[in-house]
């Protein structure tokens, strides 16, 4: 919420919203701000860098945040944003308003907005009525952070004297209080919270935040709650990323969230007509409408596998860790049992992933992913020595594309180490080579396993990447924008190719033999990680 210094409510008025015409209940004059003007191919609207507008796809942006081409809902249309211009002009009281609707939503000079809520009343009622305690607040940009924090104290300013504590510490970051509370927003990120423990930790927008910076949080942040302390994680659904992995597990029991779900037909003033309504905004595309309003972790209608089938799948938890957390196991290896490594190499620069999928195979129409290794701070030269240790290990051979960085992999496997378990099917050199043609074949492949329940994935990062690996141009498919990885379906891509190779008998699965286990703790070159 804005700092609003004056309020005044208001009777009898209404204002245009994207439901219709709704009551008005009070006008806020706020501190003074910078005044910036937004202009669409109709309208032009002058506000503050923190006024909202609503995108094309529902959800929230900051003024300061457009961009030139971004898509607004107006009320004749979704409109392209022309520009955005800091006036030069001394700042100004702004005006804000209270709509007594759902959606907290109305036209701005024809400009759909969002009006400010009182969303942080929890947190500010835990500030209150705890003492010597830490509460963060936290989400993808800091800015959206220091807007809760900025709700927090309007609600305070609010209050009557008698429940007020006195005030230490006031500004844009931080809030602390009398009674030995401490409240800071910032970014989400690995070290935001860092020298502080936590007692109240409040995650916002957590889809949002970028997979790798997620990652980063969730293993140097989140264990610094303190014991007793308590995590907040709100957001809608983006796809199947650490929120899809922290709410299905409080779905299914398996960690200490509890899951709460607010759907759009609990709300009494939205019927199958609102529906039809927003359908027709949306351009009658159902699956946004089931990701924006229906609680829905759906993939893209572009991805590989089907946004549905994505959903069916079951994240499982390994039952060890090896080199560091980097190599992940489901199932320790099985006397007899047949197993395939599929290899993705990268340079180790911390950008793309280097990958090993492990796979079981019980049948031509049974395979199951046992184990993943993945690390993007390896070298090509450390990444042969686990490759040759996990081949080792589950007794199984490698298929390696050969193309790139793949070819240089193979040659020290090959050459300097000379370990020859290696799947050889391009006839000109070592390896798999990737055509159009047999990466098509690989693609299809997979979909047919995944849609028939032929093929059960039980890696995190796996799922996670096929719910953005979609068709760039026909029949090819990569992740969804160049940041986006995909070395995990990469790999697993040509683990299972090797069914359609001459080296597969399905004939004489049971006849296999493990002449002994091999140990990753005790094994030669491979005792040597960064």
């Amino acid at each position: 919420m804005a700092e609003v210094i004056e309020t005044r409510e208001l009777h009898n008025y209404e204002i245009l919203t994207d439901t219709g015409w709704e009551p008005l209940t009070h006008v806020h004059k706020t501190i003074k701000y910078d005044v910036w003007e937004v202009e669409s191919e109709n309208h032009s609207l002058k506000c503050a860098d923190r006024h909202i507008l609503i995108r094309d796809d529902g959800r929230e942006v900051f003024v300061e945040d457009l961009k030139v081409g971004d898509l607004v809902q107006t009320d004749t249309g979704d409109e392209p944003i022309l520009s955005i211009t800091r006036l030069d002009i001394p700042p100004e009281h702004m005006y804000d308003v209270s709509v007594d609707s759902e959606s907290h939503t109305f036209f701005s000079n024809g400009m759909l907005s969002h009006n400010s809520t009182m969303s942080s009343i929890f947190l500010l009622h835990y500030m209150l009525f705890n003492k010597d305690l830490v509460v963060a607040i936290l989400a993808n940009k800091e800015s959206a952070a220091k807007e809760v924090l900025r709700r927090i104290k309007t609600a305070y300013k609010k209050l009557p004297l008698w429940l007020q504590q006195g005030i230490v510490s006031w500004n844009e970051k931080t809030l602390e209080l009398e009674n030995g509370m401490k409240l800071i927003a910032a970014t989400t990120s690995s070290d935001s919270i860092s020298g502080e423990t936590v007692s109240m930790l409040y995650l916002d927008e957590f889809a949002k935040v970028k997979p790798h910076v997620a990652e980063e949080f969730i293993t140097a942040s989140l264990p610094t709650v303190s014991t007793g302390g308590k995590v907040i994680v709100v957001s809608t659904p983006l796809g199947l990323n650490h929120f899809y992995e922290f709410w299905s597990g409080a779905v299914r029991n398996d960690n200490a969230y509890y899951p709460i779900e607010v759907n759009w037909w609990e709300h009494p003033d939205r019927d199958e007509e609102w529906k039809r309504r927003e359908l027709r905004r949306l351009n009658n595309d159902i699956r946004r409408f089931e990701q924006e309003y229906g609680n829905k972790f759906l993939g893209s209608s572009t991805t590989l596998i089907d946004g549905d089938i994505l959903k069916r799948l079951n994240l499982e938890k390994p039952i060890e860790y090896k080199w560091n957390g980097a190599f992940s196991i489901y199932e320790q290896p099985v006397h007899g049992a047949m197993y395939i490594l599929g290899v993705d190499t990268a340079k180790g620069t911390g950008n793309d992933y280097s990958v090993v999928q492990v796979l079981r195979i019980f049948s031509e129409e049974k395979i199951e992913q046992v184990a993943v290794y993945r690390c993007n701070t390896i070298d090509t030269h450390d990444f042969a020595q686990v490759c040759i240790g996990i081949s080792k290990f589950y007794d199984s051979p490698l298929m390696i594309e050969n193309n790139d960085i793949g070819e240089s992999l193979i040659n020290t496997i090959w050459y300097e180490y000379e370990y020859d378990n290696i799947i050889n099917l391009d006839p000109n050199g070592l390896g798999v080579r990737s055509t159009r043609k047999s990466k098509l074949d690989a693609h299809l492949l997979l979909r047919r396993y995944v849609n028939d329940k032929l093929l059960k994935i039980r890696d995190f990062d796996t799922i996670s990447e096929l719910s953005r690996y979609v068709e760039v141009r026909p029949n090819v498919w990569k992740g969804e924008t160049q940041k986006t990885h995909d070395d995990c379906v990469t790999s697993l891509l040509w683990a299972l190719y090797f069914i359609t190779t001459r080296y597969f008998d399905g004939a004489n699965l049971e006849v296999r033999t493990l002449d002994k286990q091999y140990d990753l703790t005790n094994s030669g070159p491979i005792m040597y990680l960064p």
